[in-house]
């Protein structure tokens, strides 16, 4: 397997988990909970899609390293490593907290680094990468 084509795996593994935790946290914004509800004693379902998100992020950046799209998409490619950043940091402060409420995650859903991140990711799916 070339670089490359790893490469667009790495990134498009990541790409799913991301979409999968985003629909997950529309769906969670939408329920109007006040406080979170832990699953049979262990981590709630948010808890656990933040922490995937923060994984794939984290994914993301690693496969970022390696440049993307040749010399020409440097400067993308910074702006997009910035993007998972502030949504890493984002995605931090809400594990922070004792309790995430439906309203923090629609607050979340609406932020335009959480936009930002998602335009990216369509972005290179779509116009970088090889055709899947």
């Amino acid at each position: 397997m070339t670089d490359a084509i790893s490469q667009a795996a790495a990134l498009r593994a990541a790409f799913d988990l991301i979409e999968e935790s985003y629909e997950f946290m529309l769906a969670y914004a939408a329920q109007g909970r006040k406080r979170e509800v832990e699953e049979g004693g262990g981590e709630s379902q948010i808890r656990q899609y933040l922490k995937r998100f923060a994984a794939a992020l984290g994914d993301l950046d690693a496969a970022l390293g390696t440049g993307l799209g040749g010399p020409e998409g440097e400067a993308f490619a910074r702006r997009f490593r910035d993007d998972v950043a502030v949504m890493r940091s984002v995605i931090g402060l809400l594990l922070a907290r004792p309790s995430i409420s439906s309203d923090m995650i629609d607050n979340t859903n609406g932020l335009i680094a959480l936009r930002a991140l998602l335009t990216d990711i369509f972005f290179v799916d779509q116009a970088v990468l090889p055709p899947r």
